[in-house]
């Protein structure tokens, strides 16, 4: 059995509370988690809600469009899989949750509080992930 196969993705950390979403990745879905006591939805993912905090939840898929909300442009130093200037964006997505995400491959001129993103699928490596691009 390979690695990819006892988590179900190739992302370079493995925990019971990660797990999901890399799996998710790999089918080109963006999940988070939803609390299955109160609904809140939370991300980054986390052993418990930090609303009603129940250790129960449900991974739940997103729609991919939103809103962004912040933005930075990372120069230095290097990072491995991106060319600088590498920007990078947090979206409020369309269900509440905020998402971190690259926003590599757009000029980081262009970026704006507000303009509106959706969610690209994309490889880095062998690893899943995904970036954001302008609607």
């Amino acid at each position: 059995m390979t690695e990819m196969t006892a988590k179900g993705h190739n992302a370079p950390c493995s925990n019971r509370d990660f797990d999901f979403f890399y799996a998710g990745l790999e089918r080109e879905e963006l999940l988070v988690q939803r609390c299955t006591q109160c609904g809140e939805l939370r991300s980054l993912p986390s052993p418990g809600c930090s609303i009603c905090s129940s250790l129960d939840w449900e991974p739940v898929a997103l729609g991919g469009e939103g809103e962004i909300f912040s933005y930075v442009t990372h120069y230095h130093p290097p990072l491995p899989g991106f060319s600088a200037p590498h920007p990078m964006a947090l979206v409020t997505m369309d269900e509440g949750v905020r998402l971190l995400g690259a926003m590599d491959g757009t000029d980081p001129a262009t970026l704006e509080i507000g303009r509106r993103v959706k969610t690209e699928f994309v490889r880095r490596d062998a690893v899943a992930a995904y970036r954001f691009r302008y609607l």
